[in-house]
């Protein structure tokens, strides 16, 4: 099964640029949001980077995902090793006893040369059109696809933040970075900040992500209602983000994929103005190719007061409705 998707992004009522950015590649069934922020070139900028990464480095793993996940496991024990050893001697580690390229991009592309897998294809097991697929390895499991999407969500927090400690004009940037991938049957989607990831299945909306803001925790812990969050001054303050530091925290999860199933992923401009109650009925009700269109309308009619993307992907027949 493959899924296909459909996007809409708008500049909003009351911005005059959009920092909004979004990946739909249903070659790759690769589809993310960003919502950025810093100023009036950071906040674009940032969420450009964070999905020119992310794309970059599934589509670095495409071959086989468990010897990409070994890869960054590796990756990971040779880093621990290289800062104990400098630990216990700062003079005595040099580049070469550890090795210098083992990030993401280094140790996947080596791991994949040794296992003769070839980036997006001819190697066995190798999915058509470029799905993660298991090679030769073994049965890849549901921590190494979570592991390698979280691993791309964090190398792209680097590169943004690497890119504003020597832009001046950048610092502080950062973006939000809601994603899911499509493998072997399942979605797994990787999250931080508050842009959202929805789940509709048979005529029942889930919302797969939890915003990382402080009205939300003031939600969870019984401060506020979701009413007063709503309108809060303050429902833009987020807690999380990918680049404002170097290192982050993503969450991620995993579900299966079943026929009719339609995923939503979009920025706070838009779920800002749309109960989930009220996108459960524009989904159950609309061809979802014309879903996005009709919720960018909907949250400029009624304020537009942010930028606005929607990303829509579902897997059913009547895909050309």
């Amino acid at each position: 099964m493959r899924l296909a998707s459909w996007a809409r992004t708008d500049t909003g009522r009351k911005r005059d640029h959009n920092e909004d950015s979004y990946l739909a590649d249903d070659e790759l069934q690769l589809w993310a949001v960003a919502d950025g922020m810093g100023g009036h070139q950071g906040g674009g900028c940032a969420s450009r980077m964070a999905l020119d990464v992310l794309r970059r480095e599934i589509a670095a793993a495409i071959g086989d995902v468990t010897v990409a996940a070994a890869a960054i496991r590796s990756a990971a024990r040779r880093g621990m090793a290289r800062r104990a050893a400098e630990e216990a001697d700062p003079d005595g580690v040099t580049v070469e006893d550890i090795g210098d390229d083992d990030t993401l991009d280094g140790a996947t592309a080596r791991a994949l040369a040794a296992a003769r897998v070839v980036p997006g294809g001819g190697a066995p097991g190798a999915a058509e059109g470029g799905e993660l697929r298991v090679g030769s390895t073994g049965a890849d499991t549901d921590a190494d696809v979570q592991l390698v999407l979280s691993t791309a969500a964090r190398r792209a927090g680097e590169a943004i933040f690497e890119t504003a400690q020597v832009s001046p004009e950048l610092e502080g940037m950062g973006t939000t970075l809601s994603a899911i991938v499509h493998h072997a049957g399942k979605v797994y989607f990787a999250h931080a900040g508050d842009s959202r990831v929805y789940l509709f299945r048979e005529g029942r909306l889930s919302q797969l992500t939890e915003d990382h803001s402080w009205i939300w925790e003031q939600v969870k812990a019984g401060a506020m209602t979701e009413q007063e969050a709503r309108a809060s001054k303050f429902r833009h303050i987020i807690t999380r983000s990918v680049g404002f530091e170097r290192d982050i925290e993503v969450d991620t999860g995993v579900v299966p994929v079943h026929a009719g199933d339609c995923f939503l992923l979009c920025s706070d401009g838009m779920s800002n103005y749309v109960e989930n109650d009220e996108l459960a009925r524009i989904l159950a009700g609309s061809w979802y190719r014309r879903v996005p269109q009709l919720l960018v309308d909907l949250a400029n009619d009624r304020g537009g007061e942010d930028n606005i993307t929607v990303v829509v992907v579902c897997a059913r027949n009547d895909l050309d409705g």
